[in-house]
C-alpha cells in the first residue's frame, strides 16, 4: 500500500469501508483520519541591517513573479521546470540575505508554502545528505512519516509528486554544485527556486538565471557600518576614520558586521582606532567569522589547486592571466586551467575583465594558509622565480615589437620550461596592446623582483617599460579600494635603481638614473631629477673605452640634455625668458656632445636622437626655421634606419609643427597625417590625442572651424577613454 491506495469497488465505485470474510464476528470500523495540509512558510527572519541590491532584487523579483495561480495538485500547470536564479559570489558578500529578503518579498505570491534548505546544514566531509533534506521537506508538505519511502531514488520520485503543479519558494543556500541542487527542484514551472553558491553552477542548464553579487561600494558599506554603529557615534567620527573603516571592509557585508561587533565590544575606541585594529583582524591575523567558509573551501581543494591558491598573491598587480598562474605553479597550461576554475567555483576566485581576480580580503587569506603551508617561503620563492622569469621574457619581447632591436644592459631570458610565450602578434600594435593590458602586473613585477633578491630580473623589467611608458606616461594608478591596489611608474624606475646598485652594475646603474629622471621631471620634480642625473653621469665618468660604456655615457649626458630643455620650457611658460634661455643653451651643448660620442663610436641611431633632441629645443626657444631643418635631418637618419618607425613618425610631428608655425601649412597638414596613422597603427593614444590637437591649431589657422572642432573633440574622447581604461582596469 501507499499514501493514495483507495478501496474500490467495481470499476467505479469508491466507498470508505470494504468488509470482506467467509465469518464475520464482532467488527469494529474506525473512520479515515481527516489529513489537513497548511503550507508551511519556513524563510528565516530578515537580516536587521540591508543596504543596496535594488537592481538585484528588481531582477530577481521580475524573474519570481508567477505565471498564474495555484492550482494545487490537480491543476494544470504549464511545464514541469521550475524557475530558477542562481546567486553567487564570494563568502560573505551577501547572498544569503539578498535571497532571504527577496524570498519574504515574493512569499505571498507563492501560496505552496515557501522554504528555506541550507546544504550545509546537512554537508559531512565535503557530501550532502540529501535524503535527510528530503524527507524533511515532504513532511512539511503534509506526507506523514510512515509513508516516507526509503530509498533516496524513491524520496525524490515522492517529492516530485508533492510539488507537481505547486507554487513554492524555495530558497538552496550554500550549493557547491548543481548536482546538489537538481533533486530538489520541484516539478512546477510555477514555482520558483533560488540558488546561492560560492561559484556559478553552468550545469544548471541555459534556463537558470545567473547572478553575480560584486562587492559593495564603500559608499554602501559606509551606509551599512552607520546603521550598524549607531548615529549618534557615527555622526561624530572622523571622516578620515570613516573612510578608512569603510575601506577596510573591502565591499563584504560580513567585514562590516565584524566591525559593529567589535565597536559594541570596545564602545570606547575611536573609529580610527576601531579601522587599525580591523585591519590587524582581517589582513594579518585573520578573522573568523569572515573566513569560515574560505577555510572549508581551502581544505576540500586537490592538492595542485591548493598550491596554487596559496600562490596567487605572489602574483603583481590585480589579476593573473592563464600564464602567471601557469608559471606560479610549474604545471601546464591544461592542468592550471582545470586548477583556476577550481577555484573559482569555489568561490575563492573570479573571473572578469580578461584574468582571474582575487579578492583583497581572500588574497590575505591565501597569504595566511601559504605562510602556514610554507613556513620558511621556499615554495613561494620558487614560484616568484619562475614567475618573473616568464613576465620578464615577455616584456622583453613585446618591447622588442614596439621599439625595435636597442642595446639593453640585461640579455634576454630563454623560455620558461612548459609555459609557452605570449601570444604577442606580429605586429607593434599587438604587443603594445598587450603591454598595456598587463601594465599593472608589469610594473608590480620590479618591486617584486627587488623584494625577492632578484635584483637583475628587477633592472630588465624596468628597462623593457621604459618604451611603453613613453608612449603611456602614466606616473600614479590607483585601483579601487576593494582592490586594494596602486601603480606607480615612478616608484617602478625608483625600484630599478636600488636594483641596480645592489647588483654594482655600472651600466645599470647609470641606465636605471636616467630612466628615472624623465617621470620626475614630467611630474615637476626637476631639482629630484637633477640629482639623479648627476649622479648617472658621475657613474659614466668611471665606464671604459668601449662601445657600450661609451654608449651609455652618451646616452646619459642625452637625458641630462633633456631635462635642461623640459625646465627652458618650464621657465618659458612662465614667463622666464632669461631662465629658459640659459636652459636651452646647457640642452643644445649636451645633445652636442651626445651627438659626438655617438657618432664617433658609428651609433647611427644614437646620433639621430641627437639630432632630433636639437631639433626640439630650437623649436621651444622659438627658432623654427632652424627646428625645420634639423627635424628634417633626423626625419632623413631615422628614416635610413630598419625598424624605426616609431622615431620617424615623432620626427615628422615635431617637423609639422615647426612648418605651421612657419605658415607652410600644406607640409605639415601631409606629415600631421603621416605621424597620426603611424600613432594609430602603434596603438598610442596619447601620441593621437596630442597629434590630433596640433591638426586642430592648423585648421584653426587655415579657417577650418569645423575641422578644428572635430579634431579637438577626437582629443577629448582618447584622453577620456585612456582615463576610463585605467578606472577599468
Amino acid at each position: 500500500m501507499t499514501e493514495q491506495t483507495r478501496n474500490v469497488v467495481g470499476d467505479h465505485a469508491q466507498v470508505d469501508t470494504v468488509v470482506q470474510a467467509h465469518h464475520v464476528g464482532t467488527v469494529n470500523i474506525h473512520q479515515p483520519r481527516l489529513l489537513t495540509h497548511l503550507p508551511s512558510f519556513e524563510l528565516p527572519p530578515e537580516r536587521a541591517y540591508f543596504v543596496d541590491r535594488e537592481e538585484e532584487q528588481e531582477r530577481i523579483a521580475a524573474l519570481g513573479a508567477p505565471s498564474g495561480e495555484d492550482t494545487g495538485p490537480g491543476g494544470t500547470g504549464d511545464g514541469t521546470r521550475p524557475r530558477i536564479v542562481a546567486v553567487s559570489g564570494i563568502g560573505g558578500v551577501g547572498k544569503t540575505a539578498l535571497c532571504v529578503r527577496i524570498g519574504h518579498r515574493l512569499s505571498e505570491a507563492y501560496p505552496g508554502g515557501a522554504y528555506y534548505l541550507d546544504l550545509d546544514e546537512h554537508r559531512r566531509d565535503g557530501v550532502v545528505d540529501l535524503a535527510a533534506i528530503l524527507i524533511d521537506v515532504l513532511l512539511s508538505l503534509g506526507v506523514e512519516r510512515e509513508w516516507l519511502r526509503h530509498d533516496f531514488r524513491g524520496l525524490v520520485r515522492q517529492f516530485w509528486d508533492r510539488t507537481r503543479n505547486r507554487c513554492l519558494l524555495l530558497v538552496i543556500d550554500n550549493a557547491r554544485t548543481a548536482a546538489e541542487v537538481e533533486p530538489l527542484l520541484p516539478a512546477s514551472a510555477r514555482s520558483l527556486v533560488l540558488v546561492t553558491s560560492h561559484g556559478p553552477l553552468h550545469d544548471l542548464g541555459p534556463a537558470a538565471e545567473e547572478l553575480t553579487l560584486s562587492p559593495l561600494s564603500v559608499t554602501h558599506i559606509t551606509e551599512l557600518l552607520r546603521l550598524r554603529f549607531g548615529e549618534q557615534r557615527w555622526s561624530s567620527a572622523d571622516p578620515a576614520a570613516v573612510q578608512a573603516l569603510a575601506e577596510v571592509c573591502s565591499g563584504l557585508p560580513k567585514a562590516a558586521e565584524v566591525a559593529g561587533d567589535l565597536a559594541r565590544r570596545l564602545p570606547h575606541r575611536s573609529l580610527a582606532a576601531l579601522a587599525e585594529r580591523l585591519t590587524a583582524d582581517l589582513h594579518e591575523r585573520g578573522s573568523a567569522p569572515v573566513e569560515a567558509l574560505w577555510d572549508t573551501a581551502y581544505a576540500e581543494l586537490a592538492p595542485d589547486t591548493a598550491r596554487l591558491y596559496r600562490y596567487l598573491p605572489e602574483c603583481p598587480g590585480p589579476f593573473a592571466i592563464l600564464p602567471t598562474a601557469a608559471a606560479l605553479l610549474g604545471l601546464d597550461l591544461f592542468d592550471t586551467e582545470d586548477a583556476l576554475a577550481e577555484l573559482v567555483g569555489a568561490g575563492l576566485l573570479d573571473y572578469r575583465a580578461g584574468g582571474y581576480r582575487q579578492h583583497a580580503l581572500v588574497r590575505s587569506h591565501a597569504r595566511r594558509v601559504g605562510r602556514a603551508a610554507d613556513p620558511d617561503g621556499t615554495e613561494r620563492a620558487e614560484a616568484r622565480a619562475r614567475l618573473l622569469h616568464w613576465l620578464r621574457r615577455q616584456t622583453a619581447l613585446a618591447d622588442l615589437l614596439i621599439a625595435g632591436s636597442r642595446a639593453t644592459v640585461q640579455a634576454q631570458l630563454p623560455p620558461l620550461p612548459g609555459v609557452p610565450d605570449a601570444d604577442l602578434g606580429s605586429a607593434r600594435s599587438d604587443a603594445l596592446r598587450w603591454m598595456e593590458a598587463n601594465r599593472h602586473a608589469l610594473y608590480g613585477a620590479v618591486g617584486l623582483a627587488y623584494d625577492s633578491g632578484r635584483d637583475e630580473d628587477a633592472v630588465a623589467l624596468a628597462e623593457s617599460l621604459w618604451t611603453h611608458f613613453l608612449d603611456h606616461p602614466r606616473h600614479v594608478e590607483v585601483i579601487d579600494p576593494v582592490e586594494g591596489y596602486r601603480s606607480d611608474a615612478i616608484d617602478a624606475f625608483r625600484t630599478g635603481v636600488a636594483a641596480a646598485d645592489r647588483t654594482g652594475n655600472l651600466l645599470a646603474r647609470v641606465r636605471t638614473r636616467s630612466m628615472l629622471a624623465r617621470p620626475l621631471w614630467e611630474q615637476g620634480g626637476f631639482d629630484e631629477a637633477a640629482a639623479a642625473l648627476d649622479q648617472a653621469c658621475a657613474l659614466a665618468g668611471l665606464l671604459d673605452d668601449s662601445y657600450e660604456h661609451r654608449r651609455m655615457a652618451g646616452s646619459a649626458i642625452d637625458f641630462r640634455g633633456q631635462l635642461a630643455l623640459a625646465r627652458g620650457e618650464a621657465a618659458a611658460k612662465y614667463g622666464d625668458r632669461g631662465a629658459a634661455l640659459a636652459d636651452f643653451a646647457a640642452a643644445r651643448a649636451d645633445f652636442t656632445a651626445a651627438r659626438a660620442i655617438q657618432s664617433a663610436i658609428g651609433n647611427a641611431y644614437g646620433a639621430a636622437l641627437q639630432t632630433y633632441q636639437l631639433a626640439k629645443t630650437e623649436a621651444a626657444a622659438g627658432n623654427q626655421s632652424a627646428a625645420a631643418e634639423l627635424f628634417e635631418r633626423a626625419r632623413a637618419e631615422f628614416t635610413a634606419l630598419p625598424g624605426r618607425e616609431r622615431m620617424t613618425a615623432r620626427t615628422a610631428f615635431g617637423l609639422a609643427r615647426a612648418l605651421r608655425q612657419l605658415g607652410r601649412h600644406p607640409e605639415a597638414e601631409a606629415l600631421l597625417a603621416e605621424a597620426l596613422a603611424a600613432a594609430v597603427v602603434r596603438g598610442s593614444g596619447y601620441d593621437e590625442a596630442r597629434i590630433s590637437v596640433e591638426l586642430a591649431e592648423l585648421a584653426d589657422q587655415v579657417g577650418r572651424p569645423s575641422d578644428a572642432a572635430r579634431h579637438r573633440a577626437r582629443a577629448a574622447a582618447l584622453r577620456a577613454a585612456g582615463e576610463a581604461g585605467r578606472d577599468a582596469a
